[in-house]
């Protein structure tokens, strides 16, 4: 018999509000769950609040009102202490990086097993399987200040996955590459989630969108409307 918590939702938004100081409403009566292992994209226009939702789901940003759970907790009655762990759960990839300019690429991929405790000789081994698959094996010893957008961009999608996070949010993941590495990056995403990673992904790649063909959780003057897919793909295997 299955734990629990392993039946809860992993996102779960209940008349949520988000407003700036000056009153501003960014999110408007935000409402929807995420079961384990779903997969979503997040679209919108530009100002939409695609990057507030995700804020909010890495626990970066707190609603002004309404409950949200991730993992099952509401995160109102979490205290400060605790969300590390749930963070540790939780991989991200920001639009503007946030890599560390004093590690390496290697480094800066390997800190969240670092973090964990893993041996060196596991680190080395995923590290260097999944820098090769991002295209990236040969700038393992390089830092990213003498790296491109496109590679940092790389780096870090590969930082925040190498854990294999029960939840993986995105942020225009694919907005610095080309569209061959676009595709790839998402099917490393797809393989991912069949092994049970729960995926949230902000895009403005309507292109992306239609070829991947999931459900959305489009954005409209700050409310959420969730879109299903049209047609069922088979999308392509991947070996992490």
């Amino acid at each position: 018999m299955q734990p629990l918590f392993d039946s809860l939702p992993i996102v779960d938004f209940h008349r949520v509000f988000l407003k700036y100081e000056n009153g501003h409403s960014v999110l408007k009566n935000i409402q929807f769950t995420l079961e384990k292992g779903s997969f979503h994209f997040v679209t919108g226009a530009s100002g939409a609040g695609k990057t507030s939702l995700l804020r909010m789901m890495y626990l970066a940003t707190k609603p002004t009102s309404g409950r949200l759970k991730i993992f099952g907790q509401d995160l109102s009655k979490v205290p400060a202490s605790k969300l590390p762990f749930f963070r540790r759960r939780i991989g991200v990839v920001f639009q503007d990086f946030r890599l560390l300019d004093h590690l390496s690429t290697f480094d800066n991929v390997a800190l969240p097993l670092r973090i964990i405790g893993m041996n060196e000789k596991e680190i080395k081994r995923r590290v260097g399987e999944l820098l090769s698959w991002v295209g990236l094996e040969n700038c393992m010893n390089e830092l990213p200040t003498a790296l491109s957008g496109g590679e940092k961009q790389r780096i870090a999608i590969a930082r925040a996955v190498i854990n294999k996070p029960d939840l993986l949010l995105a942020d225009e993941p694919t907005g610095n590459v080309d569209d061959a590495m676009a595709a790839r990056i998402l099917h490393l995403f797809l393989e991912l989630n069949r092994l049970g990673t729960t995926l949230v992904i902000a895009t403005h790649n309507q292109a992306l969108v239609r070829q991947f063909n999931k459900p959305q959780l489009h954005l409209t003057q700050g409310n959420v409307e969730i879109i299903k897919p049209t047609v069922s793909l088979e999308d392509e295997n991947v070996e992490l």
